[in-house]
């Protein structure tokens, strides 16, 4: 399994797909560890952020829960299984918008589920996801969102994982849904040095992050 995680680790899709199928292969061994198919959805997730062609990126999406599916059998309301999952709904929700309603509901539990027991998963990622469903999602009676909550959700992260782009990001993008445009720009400012620190030490993911803060500056009328 060290390989698909070195292979993973470059995130090349060529490559990440040559560790999903070593992720699969060893999680139907025996007795083997949930956390090959957790590599699995990991892989797979990315996969569908980074496909160029949309069939791609669905059937991406829906291997994604098809693995983190299994994963839950295998360890019924394991944290990490639930947080996974989760993920795997949420992209392929973006992937096939027809569905992407129904599963809001599903996807609000998981998270939830796993940010009350394993809180700083993924760098505070179950927090983090929290705050972009509430922030993203329509409002009652259509789906959960409510971006005050979010906002809550957001600076938890932040809380548990000050140094992380991601959570800054969020929390950038909660307090311009709720009206606070200045201390929006000044996350997104704070995600853009932590990011660019980050790939100056040579973090594969860092430079997205940097992408994503500059964006929002952008969108924020800061030049």
């Amino acid at each position: 399994m060290s390989r698909a995680e070195a292979l993973f680790a470059e995130r090349d899709v060529d490559k990440a797909k040559t560790a999903v199928l070593m992720f699969l292969r060893a999680a139907s061994a025996d007795k083997a560890p949930i956390e090959a198919l957790l590599g699995a959805v990991r892989a797979q997730v990315w996969l569908t952020d980074h496909e160029t062609d949309p069939r791609a990126r669905l059937q991406a999406a829906m291997a994604a829960v098809e693995a983190a599916q299994w994963c839950g059998r295998l360890a019924p309301l394991d944290p990490e299984c639930d947080y996974w999952l989760g993920a795997a709904l949420g992209v392929q929700a973006r992937e096939r918008p027809s569905t992407g309603l129904s599963a809001l509901p599903k996807i609000e539990e998981l998270f939830r589920r796993s940010a009350q027991a394993l809180p700083t998963l993924d760098e505070a990622g179950p927090e983090r996801a929290l705050a972009l469903l509430y922030v993203r999602a329509p409002g009652w009676p259509t789906g959960p969102g409510d971006p005050d909550l979010g906002l809550r959700h957001a600076r938890t992260s932040v809380e548990l994982r000050p140094d992380y782009p991601p959570n800054h990001l969020a929390l950038a993008e909660a307090l311009s849904a709720t009206g606070d445009a200045g201390a929006g720009r000044l996350e997104y400012t704070r995600a853009l040095d932590l990011a660019r620190a980050m790939a100056a030490r040579g973090d594969r993911d860092a430079s997205e992050w940097a992408a994503d803060a500059e964006k929002g500056l952008r969108d924020a009328g800061v030049e």
